[in-house]
């Protein structure tokens, strides 16, 4: 019937070297071939890929090193701090025969 002209029609354009042949040819050619490699990257990433744990090992060790020099840095600042108390002299704050103001003490 109709099913089988359509079939018979579009497989004669396909048979034999025809522009119609080259196109569908290279069309599935490259699916195939990008199919195989996006297989093969995904194989190789999920099973055998062993970079991103030393990445990750990296990572971890990095951030362990940028807390410890936040922390010495905060630590550091807080003893510098704390070496200008000891200079603090409220009574230098205060104006000439005046009274010490309360937000000057310690």
């Amino acid at each position: 019937g109709f099913g089988k002209k359509c079939c018979s029609k579009l497989f004669g354009t396909i048979k034999g070297p025809s522009v119609t042949h080259s196109i569908l040819f290279g069309i599935f050619g490259g699916l195939t071939y990008y199919g195989s490699y996006y297989l093969y990257r995904y194989l190789k990433i999920t099973y055998f890929d062993t970079m991103h744990v030393s990445n990750e090992s990296r990572r971890r060790y990095m951030e362990k090193q940028m807390l410890f020099y936040n922390d010495m840095g905060y630590d550091l600042s807080m003893k510098y701090i704390g070496n200008l108390c000891q200079y603090y002299d409220p009574v230098a704050l205060r104006l000439p025969f005046q009274p010490l103001d309360d937000k000057y003490r310690l």
